[in-house]
Order: structure tokens, then C-alpha cells, then sequence
């Protein structure tokens, strides 16, 4: 969802590059009330709280909701289990992880078919339309999430998928966070861009920090995992008019008017950025120094992807399948899996809030090639901490070392912005959007898989007696990554990138 930063003489005459889309006027004469109806940053802040605590605060109970559901399946369908332990039988369990996957699986190649169109809509319809269009999407899930439980006999439980698909088709939260982010950029400039994409991020991991916690208190509370779901309903429900209402358009209409644009949503398209991965070098500069920086760049950005596409693939469904495990090995209940969550959130928060303005200021005091030295070594302690992490959860016998591990796998968050910064620095400037746009494609696809390869060696996993084994599989995956970072062309070329 591209920020539209015109440069339309038609439209302002002295619009530039790094120019935004508003016009900065309101510092004469204008009222508070005025400043307050204006698309700002400040709107996004409480924004991506709010979306964050509601979202978090349901994504623990809906696999122990699915979870409920199996058990409950199985018992009409063996008549002679009665009690609640039963629901910790191996086949129960297998029974659930399907469930989850699926439900996962389906809503993320939804969004992966629909985010590019809707990424186009957002820039002739405005950011607001994004915005109320994928929050109902959500509000339909859980409705569906709700009839499912009252008449999954009727209905059956893969209804879910409906509802799953219903919100990857509109976008779901991946659209939302996306369009925020264009949102943003519609109201700063590019040198404060960044800034404003952090205090963003930040407000988003305070929301997630908070939401689960409550998520869990509220069921404890009421005694039933269905009342979070009823909140959530109407807490959306009121997100929705807010957003409908209140916040004001960062387009404005004249712009979205010229904008408007055609989209493909065929699988060549869907997968096209990826072609920068695999195009030639393109020489420039006048000495074989540029062209072998070129080539080895180019080299490099095959590491890269790989470690990429390890690191995300080990991602989207790890919360699934520890939400699975905790009930399984701890006998951990929403309240308990929020406060994993909660404090997986908090933990990255501080990993990005206070690591990264460090590095940044190291930067700011350093030449750019140790710079550039410094965020390979940040992606070797960040994978160094996933290894760690991972083992540190496969052997962990009591729930106080499972958090332990949670604190150093979490840690390892700092790996992503360390990549998507290498990721830039080996082609050239005017590609940092062909790769960006490459690198979402492999988070699309890596997010798909994760699921399908996770839950089903989680259920092998619980059928041999060996449930931690998924995690012992993704610390070999970032074994292999780091054995592949030693390896790579970054470090052996390093010294010819200055």
C-alpha cells in the first residue's frame, strides 16, 4: 500500500520527492478543533494501540476455542470419555493442530491474493476505505466464530475456515497495519518517515503487550472463552464507527481521483518482485570495483532470501503451536498463554525501542561500512538468540523456564530490521523498492508454510511421544541459517563494499 507522494505539477507545483501529500497550512490561524479534524501521525498512535490489545486479546483463546471444539467432536464421536482431561489426549491434540493450520493456512493465502489489490484500492478509495473494509472482514469472522460455537453441530466446525478466508479476502489485520503505515507516510515528510514508523511500531507492541493479559483475565473472570469474543465484537464494532466517522482521509479527493489505477491479481504478478533476486547486475560506475560490487551483491542477495525466508517461515505459526504445546505440557489456560504473550510483546518492544535507537546512534557516530558490519553481526546475535531460544523451549520442564525462553527468543526480533537493511545495501539505491516489495513476497509465502510443515511435525511429535520436537527443528533451521551467513558472500566481500 504505497504512500502516494505526487509529483504532480498539476496538483502542487512544488511537490517533490521528498515532499508529503498534506499541505502543511494549519500552522496559520487554525484552531485546536481544526488541528484535531487533519490526518496527523498522533491519529495512528492511538489507532494501533486500541486494534492491538483487541486482536491480541483473542488470538490465545481462539486456538484454545478450536481446541474445545476438538475435544468436544471427539467425544460425540467416543461416546465413553466424559472428563475434562480427556482433552489432553494425543489425538485430540492432532485433531486441534489440524484445525489451527488450516485456519491459519487459509487466511493467509487469502490475504496473499487479495493484499496487492487492495494495496491499489487504497490509493484511488482512500486509506479510511482499507481501513473500514478489512475491520469487517474481522467483525465477520468472529460472528462466524460465534455461530460456529453455538451450532458447530449443525454446522460443523471447518465453518471456520469461512470466517478465516472472509478476512484474508478483505485483509484482515495485514491490510490495516499495512494502510496505517501508508497513512503515515501520506502525513510526514522522508526525513521523519522513519521515526514515525517506529513510534507507530512501538504503540502497536505496547497494544500487544496489554491485550493478551486481558484477553485471559476476562475469561478467568466469566468462565467462558466465549465472552473475549463478544467484547472483541463490540469493541471492533465501535473501532469501526470511529474509523468511519471520526478519523479524518489522509487523500484528499482530488488526488484520489487522479490516482485511480488498475491491478492484477494473477500468480505471475503475485510473484514478479522476485525477479530482482534473479535479474543480472547492472554495471555503473566507470571500474570493475562497481561491477563486482554488483556481482557480489547480487550473490549475496540469495544468502539473504534464504535466511529470510528460514527466519519467517519459522514465525507465523509459532504462537499456534506454543498456545498447543502449553495446554498439552503445562496445562496452561488463556490467562496463562496472555501472560506468554504479553510478555513476548513486552520483550520485543524493549528489543526495538531501546536496541535500535542504539544502533542508530552507532551509525550516526561510525563510518557506513561498520555500519554495514554492525548489522551482520545484529543478524548473527539475533539468530545466535533463535537457536538458543528454541533449544532453551524444547528442554524447558517447568513454565518458568518456558518464559525464560520466550525473553531470549523474542530478543531475536532485532533480526528483521538487521536483514531488510542488508537487504538494501547490496543493490542499488533505485531498487530498494523492488527489493522491499521481493521481501514481502517471501514473508506471503513463508507465512503459508509455516503452519502446514509446523503443525504437522507437531503432530507427528505427539503421536511418537516427542511433542518438543518442533522446536528442536526450528533451532536446526537457524543453525543452518547461521552456518549460511558464515558462508556467504558478505563476509568474504565485505571490505569491497565501502
Amino acid at each position: 500500500m504505497a504512500s502516494t507522494n505526487y509529483i504532480d505539477s498539476d496538483i502542487n507545483p512544488q511537490a517533490s520527492e521528498t515532499s508529503y501529500l498534506l499541505n502543511d497550512n494549519d500552522n496559520i490561524q487554525t484552531s485546536w478543533l481544526g488541528r484535531l479534524r487533519k490526518p496527523h501521525l498522533l491519529w495512528m498512535i492511538p489507532f494501533s494501540v486500541t486494534l492491538s490489545i483487541i486482536m491480541t486479546s483473542i488470538e490465545a483463546p481462539i486456538v484454545q476455542f478450536i481446541l474445545e471444539l476438538a475435544c468436544k467432536e471427539f467425544k460425540e464421536q467416543n461416546k465413553g470419555l466424559s472428563n475434562d482431561d480427556d482433552c489432553n489426549l494425543p489425538e485430540i491434540q492432532i485433531l486441534a493442530s489440524n484445525y489451527v493450520m488450516w485456519y491459519t493456512t487459509l487466511s493467509h493465502i487469502a490475504v496473499t491474493l487479495s493484499i496487492g489489490y487492495l494495496s491499489t484500492l487504497s490509493d484511488y478509495l482512500g486509506r479510511k476505505f482499507i481501513f473500514r473494509l478489512s475491520t469487517f472482514g474481522i467483525i465477520l469472522s468472529i460472528v462466524n466464530m460465534l455461530i460456529v460455537a453455538h451450532y458447530w453441530r449443525i454446522v460443523g466446525i471447518k465453518m471456520l475456515y469461512v470466517g478465516s478466508i472472509i478476512q484474508g479476502l478483505l485483509g484482515g489485520v495485514i491490510a490495516i497495519n499495512t494502510a496505517c503505515h501508508a497513512y503515515i507516510s501520506d502525513c510526514t515528510n522522508s526525513e521523519n518517515r522513519s521515526v514515525a514508523f517506529g513510534w507507530m511500531h512501538a504503540s502497536a507492541y505496547c497494544g500487544m503487550a496489554i491485550g493478551p493479559t486481558i484477553g485471559g483475565l476476562i475469561v478467568k473472570a466469566t468462565g467462558s472463552i466465549l465472552s473475549i469474543f463478544y467484547i472483541a465484537l463490540c469493541s471492533l464494532i465501535t473501532f469501526l464507527f470511529v474509523v468511519s466517522f471520526i478519523l479524518p482521509e489522509s487523500v484528499p479527493s482530488d488526488i484520489r481521483e487522479r490516482n485511480y489505477l488498475t491491478s492484477s491479481t494473477s500468480f505471475k504478478h503475485l510473484f514478479s518482485p522476485l525477479i530482482i533476486l534473479t535479474g543480472s547486475p547492472i554495471e555503473i560506475g566507470d571500474g570493475d570495483r562497481d561491477r563486482n560490487r554488483l556481482w557480489r551483491g547480487r550473490n549475496t542477495l540469495y544468502i539473504l532470501a534464504v535466511i529470510y525466508f528460514i527466519y519467517k517461515i519459522s514465525q507465523a505459526a509459532q504462537n499456534e503451536i506454543i498456545n498447543l504445546y502449553t495446554k498439552y505440557k503445562f496445562g496452561w489456560t488463556s490467562l496463562e498463554n496472555g501472560y506468554f504473550l504479553s510478555l513476548q510483546a513486552f520483550t520485543r518492544f524493549l528489543a526495538l525501542a531501546a536496541f535500535l535507537p542504539l544502533l542508530h546512534l552507532i551509525r550516526s557516530r561510525y563510518q557506513s561500512s561498520y555500519a554495514r558490519s554492525l548489522d551482520i553481526w545484529t543478524m548473527r546475535g539475533g539468530l545466535t538468540m533463535e537457536i538458543i531460544g528454541f533449544t532453551l523451549f524444547a528442554i524447558a520442564a517447568k513454565p518458568f523456564w518456558f518464559y525464560f525462553a520466550c525473553v531470549i527468543n523474542s530478543l531475536a526480533t532485532i533480526t528483521t530490521p538487521a536483514v531488510r537493511s542488508l537487504f538494501t545495501t547490496y543493490v542499488l539505491p533505485t531498487q530498494a523498492g523492488q527489493i522491499l516489495g521481493a521481501i514481502s513476497v517471501l514473508e506471503s509465502v513463508a507465512s503459508i508454510l509455516s503452519p502446514l510443515w509446523m503443525n504437522k511435525l507437531y503432530n507427528q511429535g505427539v503421536i511418537i511421544g516427542m511433542e518438543e520436537i518442533v522446536f528442536w527443528a526450528n533451532a536446526i533451521l537457524f543453525i543452518v541459517s547461521l552456518v549460511l551467513e558464515h558462508i556467504n558472500i558478505i563476509k568474504k566481500y565485505l571490505l569491497i563494499i565501502t
